[in-house]
C-alpha cells in the first residue's frame, strides 16, 4: 500500500560543447491502478525555447529546425551525457512502480531507434517494442510484486544509479514498512520474505 502522489511535469536543460540539451518527463496517464506511465523526450537544439516549442508541438519555424534532424546536432558526448541525465531523473521523477516510455518521433525514428538501442544496451532493466519503436523501464517494485499487498513501499535512490536494475540491485531502490507496524525491513530481509524478485518485466 502507498499513499497517491500527484505526479508533476519535470524537465533538465544543460549544454554539452555549446549545445543546448533538454530532457522532458511528462506523466501521461495511470497504465495500472495507482501507476504511471510517464513520456521521456530529449532533444538538441539551439535554444531553450526551440527546445520548448519541440516537446510541445508548436508550428512554427524553430520547431520544424530540430524536427529535421535526427535528435538535433551533437556529438557522441552529447548523447552520452544525456544518457546519465535519464539515469539519474528516472529516480527523481518516478515513484515507485511508475514507468516511463521514450519513443522515437524524429524524421528518421528507425534510425533513432538503433541509436537508442547501442545506448541502452548495458541496461538490460528496459525493455522495447520493436514495431512501435518504443523503449520502456519500470521503477521497482514492479505493479504486479506482492510487495505491495504486504507492505506500505517507501522508495530510495540506490548507490549506483545508473547501473541496471536486475538481481540484487531490484531491492537497492526501495525499502517496506509492514502494514500497521513501525518496522523497517532491509533488503535482506526484503528477500528472506520474497523467495525473488519477479522474473519479468510489466508486459506492454
Amino acid at each position: 500500500m502507498t499513499y497517491r502522489v500527484r505526479r508533476k511535469f519535470t524537465s533538465t536543460t544543460f549544454e554539452v560543447d555549446g549545445y543546448v540539451c533538454k530532457l522532458f518527463f511528462d506523466p501521461i496517464y495511470e497504465y495500472a491502478a495507482g501507476f504511471c506511465l510517464w513520456n521521456v523526450g530529449f532533444a538538441v537544439g539551439k535554444s531553450k525555447r526551440q527546445l520548448n516549442d519541440w516537446y510541445r508541438n508548436r508550428r512554427n519555424k524553430r520547431r520544424r529546425n530540430l524536427r529535421n534532424h535526427l535528435t538535433g546536432p551533437g556529438t557522441m558526448k552529447v548523447w552520452t551525457t544525456a544518457l546519465k541525465h535519464l539515469l539519474r531523473m528516472r529516480w527523481e521523477c518516478l515513484e515507485p512502480g511508475d514507468g516511463m516510455v521514450l519513443d522515437c518521433t524524429s524524421r528518421d525514428p528507425e534510425r533513432q531507434f538503433k541509436v537508442y538501442t547501442r545506448w541502452l544496451r548495458a541496461h538490460n532493466d528496459f525493455t522495447y517494442d520493436p514495431i512501435r519503436l518504443e523503449f520502456y523501464w519500470f521503477r521497482p517494485p514492479y505493479h504486479f510484486d506482492p510487495l505491495w499487498e504486504l507492505f506500505e513501499i517507501v522508495g530510495v535512490v540506490p548507490e549506483e544509479p545508473h547501473l541496471a536494475v536486475t538481481g540484487e540491485r531490484y531491492y537497492e531502490s526501495f525499502r517496506v514498512h509492514p502494514l500497521n507496524s513501525d518496522i523497517e525491513l532491509s533488503s535482506q530481509q526484503i528477500v528472506d520474505l520474497l523467495d525473488q524478485a519477479p522474473s519479468t518485466l510489466p508486459s506492454q
